[in-house]
């Protein structure tokens, strides 16, 4: 809709979209003290000093902060141990000592850069100070030099003793599930990657399966093989063996392998079509309910026993309408009450592969999974002829990331601001702290920040992230992360230091809330005032400054997410894909936001004679330009692929070269591949070996295995590809030059 009044976007010709690939980008040196970007940034470089000039500004002050994303090969985060001494804090506010606390009275003292109380120092941790203030032991303290560092964690920080990192695997064997071949390949891909499970030797797991009724499996290390335990009272369910159920995998890994070889054969023939899977997931949570751990749940077909059921809802006539935000949220809360007091309050997280045919009813499903801070995996109409390889890879990245268990994290920011709102999926324990089962390296969460004064005095604001877990090694660390952000009283340095991406990681996010409390038009209109207001802002209050190009790119990211799957109008989004989209925003990255608002799209054919799609000087495959997202610059001749962060798509043009083809697909016509998945062969050409070499590295920059799908001009399919060129005009939205204007 054309709400954004024109003069607001009045800044003379219309702004580039982004031109080159921005994937993560390997640890550059920080600024003395402060966190790297890849752990915690803000969306601006200041902060305003005032409460009027930060609603005049009209975007949040938010900092996005993904905790545990360690990057192989980059220099580890130092580990402090305090031994007796005991983790410096201050007494006040419990803040951790960090780089930007002052010592005083000869290093006798601390002052909190948080809240300003001053600290006594541990005679133990005394060091006196050089002739500008400064302890002379700092460059041997990386708590006091570092902006992040991990403490491992004295007794009192443990509610019990690091439990044994443990897995539970809950396979729905219906025949559904059977015939489609998605029991045979979850069972070989859990059995292929069993030695690589964190935590060995300590690691746990244990299986059930599931149809009407459901099974347990006694892997006691004294048995010849495996023994099926099945019970079928799906309203009160028990455990026929509880200390047997969940085992050392060490020391069962015969019975192990046995078990999953078996399963697939043992339901080969059957023709049971129900599903409990609401009953097997409480079973499996009461398994592993005193050690908590990673909970793997895999769905084929919708529940149609048990309390906890899902419904085919989706209702057609209401998307699009004010009614559509009924199909995003749950038709029961059965799942949301099994996440909160069950899964929670036990440290079990849940991974949910759903493998369904049709509507799953995902909205209901997805509480399961984001209050526990797990994560959905959605292959609709599941066939593993077509979509093992996807699957394969999925579970195996989200058992063998780096992942702590049984976490809970607190940020907290300097007196006079306070953190307003969190943002991601998890469960808030209280006012301020999140509970998180487990932790892994994908997750990332944001928090808002608001002044609680009409205006700050102090010249900088701190902000402190603390991550306490227990690591798979079964070590309990608190991992901290540090910022100390200038305050400014001039609005133009906002505009100045503006990160567009984090800003719009933190906007969609807060609007995919907004769309499942109220609707989605008031999410979509929402952010359209912020991007207008926060341009007009600038108009007015920085009269005779230019934009920078960071700041510039904030309309086409605002009308890109108008634009997409997640927030776009009408009825071309299903129920399911917006739920699994959502639930994908809430765990998003700045880099995954960015890739799936606007896409990156190559020309493969113009690769030729180029540097592009071949290694660098460091060994790094060079990627080519972007193309500008709108049909207009895709030409009849050309091959382009498209990278969206959860999909991949090869738009072939209708006179692309045979011979082009033929290097690229080892095919001379692409009459067939009209919406087909492929994979792209390994060639002796020089095209393939580029589009490959681009390919491999896409894919290394997503945590997700991101399939590929061909999409030809005027084909059937192409419509998938077309909604992404969010710079064309649609029915209800504007193209970019025109929303510029």
């Amino acid at each position: 809709m054309r709400t954004a009044p024109q003069q607001a976007f009045s800044m003379g010709d219309v702004q580039p979209p982004p031109s080159v690939w921005n994937p993560p980008q390997p640890s550059s040196l920080a600024p003395e003290g402060q966190s790297p970007s890849k752990y915690m940034h803000c969306s601006v470089g200041c902060i305003p000093a005032s409460a009027a000039v930060a609603q005049k500004f009209s975007l949040p002050i938010s900092v996005v902060i993904h905790p545990l994303n360690d990057v192989a090969g980059e220099e580890e985060v130092p580990v402090v141990n305090f031994g007796s001494t005991g983790v410096i804090r201050c007494r006040r506010c419990r803040t951790y000592v960090n780089p930007f606390v002052v010592f005083i009275d000869a290093g006798r003292r601390w002052r909190c850069n948080v809240c300003g109380l001053l600290n006594d120092v541990p005679s133990d941790y005394y060091c006196n100070l050089d002739s500008n203030g400064k302890r002379r032991d700092i460059t041997e303290r990386p708590e006091l030099s570092c902006g992040t560092v991990e403490y491992v964690a004295p007794a009192d920080y443990m509610v019990r003793p690091p439990q044994p990192p443990s897995f539970v695997f809950v396979i729905d064997v219906s025949a559904r599930a059977v015939q489609t071949g998605m029991v045979r390949e979850a069972c070989t891909t859990i059995r292929s990657i069993l030695s690589q499970l964190p935590g060995q030797p300590r690691t746990q797991v244990g299986f059930l399966t599931f149809d009407s009724s459901f099974h347990f499996y006694n892997l006691k290390s004294t048995l010849s093989e495996p023994q099926m335990l099945a019970v079928p009272d799906l309203d009160d369910p028990f455990l026929p063996l509880p200390s047997e159920l969940l085992v050392n995998l060490n020391e069962c890994r015969g019975l192990v392998d046995a078990l999953l070889e078996k399963i697939p054969s043992t339901f080969a023939n059957t023709t049971n079509p129900d599903s409990a899977l609401g009953p097997a997931l409480q079973a499996a949570c009461a398994m592993m309910q005193h050690v908590g751990g990673k909970l793997q749940l895999f769905q084929a077909c919708q529940p149609t026993l048990g309390k906890a059921q899902t419904r085919p809802r989706e209702d057609t006539s209401l998307l699009g309408t004010d009614k559509e935000s009924t199909l995003l949220n749950p038709s029961t809360d059965s799942f949301k009450t099994l996440a909160l007091e069950v899964c929670s309050k036990s440290q079990i997280s849940v991974d949910l592969f759903c493998c369904c045919e049709g509507h799953a009813d995902l909205a209901t499903l997805v509480p399961v999974a984001k209050y526990t801070n797990g994560q959905i995996f959605h292959y609709p109409n599941f066939e593993a002829s077509r979509d093992a390889d996807t699957f394969r890879a999925d579970l195996i990245r989200s058992l063998t990331r780096p992942m702590g268990f049984e976490a809970v994290m607190r940020i907290r920011a300097s007196q006079g601001v306070k953190v307003s709102a969190f943002h991601g999926n998890h469960y808030l324990r209280g006012a301020d702290l999140l509970a998180l089962p487990t932790i892994d390296a994908d997750k990332a969460f944001s928090c808002d920040l608001q002044l609680e004064e009409q205006s700050l005095t102090c010249s900088h604001v701190a902000v402190q992230c603390a991550l306490l877990y227990t690591t798979s090694q079964g070590e309990r660390r608190i991992r901290v992360h540090n910022l100390n952000l200038p305050v400014s009283t001039n609005m133009q340095d906002l505009y100045t230091t503006l990160d567009t991406r984090a800003t719009m990681n933190v906007l969609l996010k807060t609007a995919v809330e907004q769309a499942m409390n109220t609707k989605l038009m008031d999410a979509r209109s929402r952010l359209q005032s912020a991007c207008v207001n926060c341009l007009r802002g600038h108009r007015l209050m920085c009269q005779g400054a230019e934009l920078t190009e960071e700041a510039k790119l904030l309309p086409i990211y605002v009308l890109a997410a108008l634009k997409s799957l997640v927030l776009r109008d009408g009825v071309e989004v299903r129920a399911d894909e917006r739920s699994m989209l959502m639930m994908m925003v809430g765990s998003a990255t700045t880099h995954a936001t960015a890739s799936m608002l606007y896409p990156s799209m190559f020309a493969l054919h113009r690769l030729s004679g180029t540097p592009y799609g071949l290694p660098g000087s460091d060994g790094v495959v060079q990627m080519p330009p972007l193309v500008r997202l709108s049909t207009e610059c895709l030409e009849a001749e050309g091959l382009y692929l498209l990278d969206t962060g959860y999909l991949l798509l090869l738009w072939i043009g209708k006179n692309a070269h045979p011979q082009a083809l033929m290097e690229l697909l080892n095919l001379d016509s692409a009459e067939r591949l009209d919406g087909a998945k492929v994979n792209l062969p390994q060639l002796q050409t020089d095209l393939s070996q580029r589009a490959l070499g681009i390919l491999n590295r896409i894919r290394q920059s997503h945590p997700l295995a991101l399939s590929l799908y061909t999409v030809r001009q005027g084909g059937a399919a192409e419509s998938k590809m077309l909604q992404f060129m969010v710079e064309d005009r649609t029915l209800s939205t504007m193209s970019y030059p025109e929303w510029w204007n």
